[in-house]
């Protein structure tokens, strides 16, 4: 029998898949997290059309920090399709804020054609918008994934023990 999910209980689905595949990664607790926090810094990149920068930022930082690179690769979906507009929307302010380039270009009506016609100011808006946005959420990001992580690991040893005991 074949049971029909909702959009709300297919995205849960994913979203215990994704947590799942991090926390069964071998390593370190330190180097989970420390991928996680590379992953969501690159995902804070905007989403250059044909080019997956996002990625390739955050797998070189866990090169560079030695740490999981397939944490890093999963954790850039923190920016996805569904709230890429919201990313550059935050970018973009964050971006004029701190940069004087001005750039006419209205974030919250964003469309794939008009990345090309923003030109290389507003790309350049966007990406320190998104290095300054990716610090604090990198951080942030280490700190929840290493006490998940390590929260999830003492359950599965507890639960381990549990069973041995009944044997």
């Amino acid at each position: 029998m074949q049971r029909n999910f909702s959009r709300w209980e297919k995205f849960k689905r994913l979203l215990k898949l994704y947590y799942l595949k991090l926390m069964r990664i071998n390593g370190s607790p330190h180097s989970i997290a420390m991928g996680v926090a590379c992953g969501v810094f690159g995902g804070c990149f905007p989403v250059i059309p044909g080019l997956p920068l996002q990625t390739i930022i955050a797998v070189v930082m866990a090169f560079i920090t030695r740490s999981s690179k397939i944490a890093a690769a999963i954790a850039t979906w923190v920016s996805n399709p569904f709230n890429w507009l919201l990313f550059y929307y935050v970018q973009f302010k964050i971006g004029t804020f701190l940069l004087p380039i001005d750039v006419q270009f209205d974030p919250a009506k964003w469309q794939v054609a008009d990345f090309m016609e923003i030109g290389w100011q507003g790309v350049t808006i966007l990406i320190f918008g998104g290095v300054v946005l990716g610090i604090p959420m990198g951080i942030l990001s280490y700190f929840i994934a290493l006490y998940f992580v390590r929260r999830y690991r003492r359950r599965k040893t507890l639960r381990m023990l549990a069973r041995r005991k009944k044997l």
